[in-house]
């Protein structure tokens, strides 16, 4: 009886760890989606009005990394992993309207 408590505690514990990694991965991805909007808006004013809907910035893996490094110390954060919640957060922030973003290239070549 006690070890089948002392199991599911554990087994609690690591999915309140992996909720909560997922959590913080996911913030740093808003925000590295948000830099690099705020990076293609600096640059409007410089564009051609007749430009300005084809211009595009650009999200990577890499920046989302980056993010979750500079704001919650994550270092070893799996490109898989980091790929996969960009694709989400990238689709649920309508990211496709003026965003590129290298998460789906992962995608392809796992396939």
């Amino acid at each position: 009886m006690f070890r089948r408590r002392a199991e599911r505690r554990r087994t609690q514990a690591l999915a309140r760890l992996a909720a909560h990694f997922d959590a913080q991965l996911a913030a740093a991805t808003d925000i590295a989606i948000t830099r690099a909007r705020r990076e293609l808006m600096a640059t409007w004013p410089t564009i051609p009005l007749a430009d300005r809907l084809t211009v595009r910035g650009s999200v990577t893996v890499a920046d989302v990394q980056e993010a979750a490094w500079e704001h919650f110390g994550l270092a070893a954060v799996p490109p898989d992993r980091a790929a996969a919640i960009l694709r989400n957060r990238y689709e649920w922030r309508t990211g496709a309207m003026d965003l590129d973003t290298d998460a789906y290239d992962d995608q392809e070549t796992q396939s």
